[in-house]
């Protein structure tokens, strides 16, 4: 501790030893051509100045001071620290919110292409079954020209050789625009692919087998273009009744003739 009798003469010692060390500090740095050391920190001045007994209420207000001032410091770059991590928390709640909204874009524009694609092929698709629905008259047409036109001469059955390549050639477009005939001679009858304009009986055959086709029916992939004009069989046969019921109808009467002969 100071002395209290020779307060003004300490400090003043200090005060030269300070300034005499400081220029000769300055000039070595001077000579050295480097620059000045950074100063201590206050705690470090503080304690070198309790250790060398020299120690006041200067020294420690200016080491409280700047201790302050550092503390204060700190606690901005605290605060701005915090608010740093905040913005950041927060751009990275945008960023997630951005991502997640792409990607619901992104599933929604897949979703709208496919979408658009099947319409677009349907569409094609519908096109080309109306074309070639417009079409059917003149197959029909070229059927019945096949069956019915008898030729005599060896002209007419030229004008029928080619009337009949023109044919195959329309089946062979038709073909390759995926237009399929409708089963039907021999198949079961299926209301989504006939169109029954006659019964018969036949007992050869089972029930609802089609017998005669009328007019011939086009399905082009899943659509049916027209439903064919069939004849479909039917069976004047009883049903038959099976054996295993017959028993059971029976089986209730044998108890009752059992109880007559028991009377007897």
């Amino acid at each position: 501790m100071v002395s209290p009798r020779h307060p003004r003469t300490l400090l003043l010692r200090a005060a030269g030893e300070e300034e005499a060390a400081t220029a000769e500090a300055s000039t070595e740095e001077a000579g050295n051509g480097t620059a000045a050391a950074p100063a201590a920190p206050p705690l470090e001045r503080a304690r070198a100045a309790l250790e060398a007994d020299e120690l006041d209420k200067a020294t420690l207000e200016e080491a409280l001071a700047e201790l302050e001032a550092e503390l204060s410091a700190l606690r901005e770059s605290a605060a701005a620290a915090e608010a740093e991590g905040a913005r950041a928390v927060a751009l990275e709640g945008s960023l997630s919110a951005a991502k997640d909204q792409y990607l619901r874009l992104q599933a929604d524009f897949d979703n709208f292409r496919r979408r658009t694609a099947k319409e677009k092929d349907e569409l094609g698709s519908r096109a080309k079954g109306d074309v070639v629905v417009g079409l059917l008259p003149l197959v029909d047409n070229f059927e019945l020209a096949r069956t019915q036109v008898k030729t005599e001469t060896d002209g007419e059955a030229k004008i029928q050789a080619s009337y009949q390549g023109l044919y195959k050639q329309m089946v062979e477009i038709l073909r390759g625009l995926g237009v399929q005939p409708v089963n039907t001679v021999g198949s079961p009858f299926d209301p989504n692919f006939h169109e029954a304009i006659a019964r018969e009986a036949n007992d050869d055959v089972p029930d609802g087998t089609v017998l005669q086709e009328f007019r011939k029916g086009f399905a082009m992939g899943d659509r049916l273009l027209r439903p064919a004009m069939v004849q479909v069989s039917f069976t004047d046969k009883p049903a038959e009744v099976p054996a295993a019921e017959t028993q059971e109808e029976e089986t209730p009467e044998q108890p009752a003739a059992q109880q007559q002969e028991g009377q007897q």
